[in-house]
């Protein structure tokens, strides 16, 4: 899967676009500007976004070809992004915890995305918010985006199960229209989770 991302990313620069995603751009906009985190951040498009409106933004992707075009890209933007080559499976240490993570599009086999997901929320400081916007199992047949494997694809019930110690703030399944570079476009049915995790 890696080489595969590897390829794609060195074929073709900005498979997504240049411009952070709505959803994401803007729930961040309504908050005051903290610590981010963006695992699988591919190209940087988000992280440059967060960056640019006050942010302190870490990401990571497990491509290298990605995150070398990322880096390529701040240069570009003149933003200041900390982002480096880790898998999320890899569990990379957290020296400081984050005001706010987000998962944007990031579709792992569900025997694996239940120690992402925990990863996540251990990221994230009591307070702290957890933004997700990913394909529902409802994409299938759809040719806007996303993989055509059903078991990397989303439903509601696994998030509420992974993050039961975040308060819900938004959890929907919705159809939308993407616009996101080559390999984002047309109508799309993703999941979009805002969360709060609990002062436990």
């Amino acid at each position: 899967m890696k080489e595969m991302w590897d390829k794609r990313y060195a074929e073709s620069k900005y498979i997504y676009g240049e411009k952070a995603n709505l959803f994401f751009a803007a729930q961040l906009s309504l908050l005051s500007s903290g610590r981010l985190l963006l695992p699988g951040e591919g190209e940087g498009r988000n992280a440059a976004y967060a960056s640019r409106i006050g942010w302190k933004v870490d990401a990571f992707d497990y491509s290298k070809e990605a995150v070398d075009n990322a880096i390529r890209f701040f240069e570009e933007q003149k933003v200041d992004v900390n982002i480096y080559t880790e898998s999320i499976l890899d569990h990379p240490s957290i020296e400081q915890k984050y005001d706010v993570a987000a998962l944007l599009y990031l579709h792992l086999p569900s025997r694996e995305r239940t120690g992402a997901h925990r990863f996540v929320a251990d990221s994230v400081k009591p307070g702290g918010m957890v933004l997700m916007e990913v394909f529902s199992k409802n994409q299938l047949g759809r040719k806007s985006g996303g993989p055509q494997n059903e078991d990397l694809l989303y439903d509601l019930s696994e998030i509420k199960r992974d993050f039961e110690e975040f308060d819900i703030l938004l959890l929907e399944e919705v159809e939308i229209d993407l616009s996101e570079g080559n390999l984002h476009n047309g109508k799309a049915m993703v999941v979009r989770f805002l969360g709060n995790k609990k002062n436990i």
